[in-house]
């Protein structure tokens, strides 16, 4: 009985097989296909996660760097001025206070074929630095320009020849728009009235050792939103005579008028001779002469208005006259041991027509000055200074305790800056 029910049971399942076997079949070769499409389509998602990881993940050059300063100071004024701020210059201008004069980061890189430089800033002397800069504009930078040091890329397009565009520091001067740089904290007047950035495109080229030059087509002087349609240019050739003595010609050339008024044109020479006496005395010479064209006059000539109303009584005419100005500066410094040196800075700065500096007083900006620093640096990559700085004009012009001006200003910085 078992064996009948046990053949008849299978007689019904083999019954079943023949009946549905091609759905049983097709659903066999669903699941495997199925399963063999999923598979592919992992191994080809790995593959293509991969992928985008390795495009992600781009390796930096090898010329790639992160750095910054920060440079803080306190300065008193011998002066005990009312206001909190100093006139006629940008470095150091809180009276009686801690502060930031520059801080910054940056990234830069610099290969075979390429270079390029990305840095923001702040600080006190940001602020007096660019307040310059147009703000009438809808669509410029000038929200956010002030806290762009540099923004540059450039690029090798010969042996010797790199052509920069962007914002780049300016190449007049020899005082640099970084403290920590420099033999003195504070900046000269020659230093303080010439672009200490610019914007445009410049062509570099080492044509020997000896001798490089630099070509620049800027928006204008000192300002990255242009004031008028014209471009300037600059220039620059450098010639070391030997490792010790180097010299240095800088150029500027261009229109300093708003498009509102007929053009001015500004040229500008600026002469350095660097004497390296040794390795511990170095003495630097500057001397600056610009000139710019004068404004247009009016000429008071009635008999205009009876020929046509619409004229009214005066004639405008174009100048040919040039206003000129000038700076002279001697700095020496002297490293009297690997942990000390003292540097002096001797200065000059003549503007009787006041085309950089507006006064309003008979002499204009006649100023002399005289800076000695003494610094500490032990600290590398840290700087510790002091410095003393007196200045006198030929007219009332700093600001001297209650609402009064003084020719004199004096004043002590205590500044400590790291680089890193």
């Amino acid at each position: 009985m078992l064996n009948q029910n046990f053949i008849y049971s299978l007689q019904r399942v083999i019954e079943k097989i023949r009946q549905y076997g091609f759905f049983l079949l097709l659903w066999l070769v669903g699941l495997f296909t199925t399963s063999s499409i999923y598979s592919e389509e992992k191994v080809l998602g790995q593959e293509e996660n991969k992928q985008a990881e390795n495009q992600k993940s781009i390796p930096l050059p090898n010329s790639f760097q992160f750095g910054g300063m920060i440079d803080s100071y306190y300065l008193y004024n011998h002066n005990l001025p009312k206001d909190t701020e100093r006139n006629y210059t940008t470095q150091a201008v809180r009276n009686g206070e801690f502060n930031i004069n520059l801080a910054y980061l940056d990234a830069r890189v610099e290969e075979n074929k390429y270079r390029g430089r990305i840095a923001f800033q702040w600080g006190t002397s940001v602020n007096t630095n660019y307040a310059a800069e147009l703000t009438t504009e809808r669509y410029s930078n000038q929200n956010s320009v002030k806290n762009i040091q540099e923004a540059y890329a450039g690029f090798k397009i010969g042996r010797d020849t790199w052509i920069d565009g962007g914002i780049f520091f300016g190449n007049i001067g020899y005082e640099s728009w970084i403290s920590h740089n420099n033999v003195n904290y504070t900046r000269a007047y020659a230093l303080d009235y010439v672009p200490y950035y610019s914007s445009g495109i410049r062509l570099s080229h080492q044509f020997t050792d000896k001798l490089s030059a630099q070509l620049q087509i800027l928006n204008g002087w000192q300002n990255i939103t242009d004031n008028n349609k014209d471009k300037s240019f600059g220039s620059q050739l450098k010639y070391n005579f030997s490792e010790h003595l180097i010299l240095t010609l800088n150029q500027f050339a261009g229109n300093e008028a708003p498009n509102s008024e007929r053009k001015q044109m500004r040229y500008y020479n600026n002469t350095i001779l660097e004497w390296i006496v040794t390795d511990r005395v170095k003495l630097v010479g500057q001397f600056d002469v610009g000139a710019q064209k004068e404004k247009q006059s009016f000429v008071y000539e009635p008999w205009l208005a009876e020929y046509d109303p619409s004229l009214g009584v005066y004639r405008e005419t174009a100048s040919k006259a040039f206003r000129h100005w000038y700076h002279g500066t001697i700095w020496a410094s002297f490293l009297l041991a690997p942990e000390y040196r003292l540097s002096f800075r001797v200065e000059r700065f003549y503007d009787p027509k006041q085309v950089m500096v507006s006064t309003g007083t008979p002499n204009g900006f006649m100023s002399n000055g005289y800076t000695t620093t003494f610094d500490i640096l032990s600290f590398e990559p840290a700087l510790l200074r002091f410095e003393y700085v007196y200045r006198r004009s030929a007219d009332s012009l700093f600001a001297y305790r209650d609402a009064q001006t003084s020719k004199k200003e004096d004043f002590f910085v205590v500044a400590f800056s790291m680089k890193f």
